[in-house]
């Protein structure tokens, strides 16, 4: 059996979302990373105990589907990147946060 996904794993994959991003990867290695990061969010967002957390959890699972929906018309476009390398690292360090916090 498995672990629960936590937000642990959410940071994880933010942050492996704005380095594959950094490295230039193919738009089909980000796609993938961005629909599993919607898989971990949401699974996190069920074992998740506190109303906050879930909160965020369920939100940023919009903008997720957003980049997914637009990577392909924008993702060469280097604002964009930045952009997204921006909110990834973001989302990493609150989710990072949080789950330090969920932990005491």
């Amino acid at each position: 059996m498995s672990q629960p996904t936590g937000l642990a794993d959410v940071a994880e994959q933010f942050m492996a979302i704005a380095e594959s991003i950094e490295a230039h990867q193919p738009a089909g290695t980000l796609l993938k990373l961005f629909q599993e990061a919607q898989l971990i969010c949401r699974s996190a967002a069920s074992h998740e105990r506190l109303a906050e957390p879930q909160r965020l959890l369920t939100n940023v699972q919009t903008a997720l589907a957003t980049w997914q929906d637009v990577w392909p018309r924008l993702g060469s476009r280097l604002e964009f990147r930045l952009a997204v390398v921006r909110e990834a690292r973001l989302w990493s360090k609150r989710f990072a946060e949080a789950g330090a916090c969920s932990e005491r």
